[in-house]
């Protein structure tokens, strides 16, 4: 049953004008009364109708969201997923806007995200920032100036940030060496492919990855091939990383480019044992996974990081509810062939 705020001042015997001025925050009620309608709504379990206050006030709550460019694949569903997931809340003058931003060039994002912060035109940020050390600071200022950051994708877990969702990148790294050790029996020498810079994101798959193999007393050659996302060709093409991914029996692509891997090793090689693994499905990647040239990928959902961060902000802006629970961990889904035409979305 719906606890009303007549229901409320029937139980207090007073008005049920005085009760509605509590609940709305209105002038003209003593400190006391405040205080037993307050307690007596929360024992009740009233829930205020958020709607009903929105077309009273007409107050907007307006969100920035500060995404990346590369991958574009992930990317774009991401921010579709934003704008989807907001429609939802947009009765309640919920709104939100998207500023796609290069991260390829370091400091861009963080200049960007400044400017955002001493203009103050919103409500609240969400950002994925490319590292987590280098954005503490922006983070932190955003927050003592009254802006709540959230952080989406990649975390700045020693920041003031009121919650993350997203991945647990040592994890997903700890999966991605059991995975190739389930699809290979003899293993000598494996490649990891990951950004040229050791961000946050990148150190944390690569630990994971390592201590796989070393928790489990297994001895392998591990290479590291650093290739930036907008340089996989040509760097690709250099003759010792050819010759590296050569001699490779498996290959674990951390960064973004796994359809790029794919394609170049379709073109370049003959034989098809190597075993390729790697991150979140394109139309490129499920290409090669479906002619066996990628084993299987590693995916985290993206729609469902998008709906749980709107979902937190919508919830900590609008109905005031300060959840003590700083993160959400999305799960780790292995795909492989046989389950590929489920995680399609091009």
């Amino acid at each position: 049953m719906k606890v009303t705020a007549k229901m409320i001042a029937e139980e207090l015997g007073i008005s049920t004008a005085t009760v509605d001025r509590v609940l709305n925050n209105r002038k003209g009620v003593s400190g006391k009364t405040i205080k037993r309608v307050k307690e007596k709504a929360a024992e009740l379990g009233y829930k205020p109708n958020t709607a009903a206050k929105f077309l009273a006030t007409q107050k907007r709550t307006e969100i920035a969201f500060i995404l990346p460019v590369v991958p574009e694949y992930f990317w774009d569903e991401i921010e579709a997923e934003v704008k989807k997931a907001a429609k939802v809340y947009e009765d309640f003058g919920f709104s939100v806007y998207v500023h796609r931003v290069d991260t390829c060039k370091k400091d861009t994002q963080i200049n960007y995200i400044k400017k955002i912060i001493d203009k103050n035109p919103y409500d609240a940020l969400v950002i994925s920032p490319h590292d987590a050390e280098p954005y503490i600071n922006v983070i932190n200022e955003g927050v003592n100036k009254g802006i709540p950051i959230f952080t989406l994708n990649n975390d700045v877990p020693q920041s003031k940030r009121i919650s993350y969702v997203g991945g647990d990148y040592y994890h997903a790294g700890f999966l991605a060496a059991e995975l190739i050790c389930l699809f290979s029996k003899k293993l000598n020498d494996i490649v990891i492919i990951k950004e040229d810079e050791d961000f946050y994101q990148m150190t944390n798959k690569e630990k994971g990855f390592r201590d796989y193999f070393y928790n489990n007393d297994i001895d392998v050659n591990i290479h590291v091939l650093s290739i930036p996302s907008t340089a996989v060709k040509s760097k690709l093409s250099e003759e010792w990383k050819k010759r590296t991914l050569y001699s490779a029996d498996a290959i674990y692509v951390a960064n973004g480019i796994l359809g790029n891997v794919a394609e170049f090793l379709f073109h370049n090689y003959d034989e098809g044992h190597k075993i390729l693994i790697g991150h979140d499905m394109s139309e490129k990647v499920y290409k090669f996974l479906n002619n066996n040239v990628i084993k299987s990928v590693i995916c985290q959902d993206p729609s469902s990081q998008a709906m749980i961060t709107v979902k937190n902000v919508f919830e900590y802006l609008v109905l005031g509810e300060r959840n003590e629970k700083s993160e959400t961990i999305i799960k780790l889904e292995i795909v492989t062939k046989a389950n590929s035409k489920y995680y399609i979305n091009f």
